[in-house]
């Protein structure tokens, strides 16, 4: 079967701009645009609420206050261990690609990704467990 030419030519210029799409969409995963990051793009600041991992007790209420200055406010509670939260207060660095916080060693360099109305708790090591890990997540609260 031939195909006309104009429809040859039609379906070569389509392929090759879906190559092209493909090439800048793995270059943007690879090299992400500083001006869309989740530091700029997120309304990030607030309040964050969720229960996290604990090794011997069942989980860690925490909250989590990130202010625009940097600055930050920590309560946790041992659930069953402990009857009043523990609350401390820092400062927070942002990641070199700024998707993620780092807490000062007043907040034990906790640290998490920032996502929209929600901040992941990063394992030790820094790496990213899946968002849909349990007790993993701390949820934006509405604002009063």
């Amino acid at each position: 079967m031939k195909l006309p030419f104009t429809l040859a030519i039609a379906l070569v210029v389509g392929l090759a701009g879906c190559a092209q799409r493909q090439q800048d969409w793995a270059s943007a995963a690879d090299n992400p645009d500083p001006a869309h990051s989740s530091r700029d793009s997120l309304d990030w600041p607030g309040v964050y609420e969720g229960i996290t991992p604990c090794a011997d007790c069942p989980g860690i209420k925490m909250r989590l206050t990130l202010r625009h200055d940097g600055s930050y406010e920590l309560s946790t509670q041992y659930l069953e261990r402990q009857a009043e939260p523990q609350t401390v207060r820092g400062r927070f660095s942002w990641s070199a690609d700024d998707g993620s916080i780092k807490l000062d060693a007043a907040g034990q360099g906790r640290q998490f990704r920032v996502g929209e109305g929600r901040l992941l708790q990063l394992n030790a090591d820094g790496s990213a467990p899946p968002w849909n890990t349990p007790n993993r997540v701390l949820t934006q609260q509405p604002a009063k």
